[in-house]
């Protein structure tokens, strides 16, 4: 940038321009005015100067002056933003912070241009924008020592913003994307009757994409307690290899696209959360109702409501303590299942050690009841997670190992009634690999690996997955 560059050009200003301070500039004569000649970087000198006397007006003439020797200096364009700033326009001061953000040069200059932007967005109390900059601060910081400060900045400005968004994106090729049966042939133990699955019901490979939209607006807010209207968009969309479309088309009558794999949800709701008296900030309740739809394979799938309570709860500064609980109900939008109600339990444990690595463990049960025989089922499971605070290599893994069991009491297949019920019993276990030193404004590639292996009674559910997703996730 031509902060450093001499220059032959010149600027005009008046003597009254020359001879500022305060006061006197603002009680400057309105006799007729000499022109005077200056270096661009005399006149850069002054307009700094003015700043830091609180003389914005000749820090603009001084900016505008820069700019008709050159439209693209990111230096005018900051010194008009920080001008603008003085003078209470914030409007004005954010568009000027952006132009010497996009004109700067160095990285330097762009990391103070969107230090600027992100200062300015807060005073206009646009927090959401604030974080926006900050971010692109962080890509250009010119010193690892700044990201502690500007990560705490970040935190600070999305806690004042009533609108909160995650997103999240992952790309998984996976070894069985419709959790399809590891057997070709169709065995229910006790039962001496042996079929053959079609295709759609075994194993298919292929990649899945899933995105994942939730937004959060807070709508009231007290010392101890607040409100959210809530929205989340979900959406996942299925590849079938070549060798798994010919399988899942090989059965008479067959006619299966990857079409037929599409998922989408949406859901709208409302949440309050309460931090009680008397718990020393160390607690928070909350409860959600939400309500959504859902599509499968281009056609509607289903429609639900739900009803959840969770807590939270620091039991030392290491450890603490979350339980929640939620009622739900689905019905189907074609099919001739009945509506499925379900109560659900969950509680996680977690601990910090004394090195900065974590520890979890969590535990959930499911308790569902339908008119529809085969979808009444209790679900337990169990799960141990540990994550690493020191990156191994380029990344920081976290390891997930589990166990889960689902039964369903009286479990029928066609006219064949299974005995003592269907049973699934379930171990999976997972490695994600955070790739931090691969940043980009706070968003770090991830990878994670995945395994899961279910036995059962009914050789349908007898199913096994390997899949390797690829995603995006924010370090804070």
């Amino acid at each position: 940038m031509s902060i450093e560059r001499r220059s032959s050009w010149f600027i005009s200003l008046c003597c009254a321009a020359l001879t500022w301070g305060g006061a006197a500039y603002a009680q400057a004569p309105t006799a007729p005015q000499a022109e005077i000649n200056m270096t661009l970087d005399q006149a850069r000198n002054i307009g700094v100067a003015a700043l830091e006397q609180g003389n914005p007006t000749l820090a603009l003439q001084i900016g505008y002056g820069l700019l008709q020797a050159d439209p693209n200096d990111a230096f005018a364009h900051y010194l008009i933003a920080s001008a603008f700033r003085q003078q209470a326009r914030p409007a004005a001061a954010r568009r000027a912070a952006a132009l010497a953000y996009r004109h700067a040069e160095t990285t330097s200059e762009k990391f103070q241009a969107a230090q600027l932007a992100a200062r300015i967005s807060v005073e206009e109390q646009r927090f959401t924008r604030a974080q926006v900059w900050l971010r692109r601060s962080l890509i250009h910081a010119p010193d690892p020592a700044f990201l502690p400060r500007i990560e705490e900045d970040y935190r600070r400005v999305r806690a004042l913003d009533p609108l909160q968004l995650r997103f999240s994106f992952s790309l998984a090729p996976s070894s069985n994307v419709n959790n399809g049966s590891d057997s070709p042939y169709a065995l229910i133990e006790g039962v001496p009757v042996i079929g053959i699955f079609d295709g759609l019901s075994q194993a298919l490979s292929g990649v899945t994409a899933a995105a994942d939209l939730a937004l959060g607006y807070r709508l009231h807010r007290t010392q101890s307690s607040e409100t959210r209207a809530l929205a989340r968009l979900y959406s996942s969309r299925v590849w079938l290899d070549d060798s798994s479309l010919a399988l899942a088309n090989s059965f008479p009558g067959a006619d299966v696209s990857n079409e037929d794999f599409a998922f989408s949800s949406v859901e709208a709701g409302l949440r309050h959360a309460v931090r009680p008296g008397g718990m020393d900030g160390r607690g928070l309740i909350s409860a959600d109702l939400v309500a959504g739809r859902s599509w499968y394979g281009g056609s509607p799938y289903q429609r639900f409501g739900r009803l959840g309570l969770s807590g939270g709860l620091s039991l030392t500064p290491a450890t603490t303590l979350s339980v929640g609980a939620e009622i739900e109900r689905r019905s189907f939008e074609t099919s001739a299942n009945r509506p499925i109600e379900s109560l659900a339990l969950r509680g996680t444990l977690a601990h910090g050690l004394d090195n900065g690595d974590r520890i979890s463990l969590s535990l959930s049960w499911r308790d569902s009841q339908s008119d529809s025989r085969n979808a009444v089922n209790t679900r337990t499971a169990a799960y141990l997670q540990y994550a690493m605070a020191a990156p191994v290599g380029p990344a920081r893994l976290s390891f997930a190992l589990g166990a889960a069991t689902s039964d369903f009491p009286d479990y029928a297949v066609g006219f064949i009634v299974v005995p003592g019920g269907r049973l699934d019993e379930t171990v999976f276990g997972s490695v994600e690999m955070l790739f931090e030193a691969f940043d980009y404004a706070g968003f770090v590639p991830s990878m994670t690996v995945r395994a899961q292996k279910t036995r059962s009674n009914v050789s349908r559910f007898e199913a096994s997955e390997i899949a390797v997703s690829f995603g995006v996730r924010s370090r804070f």
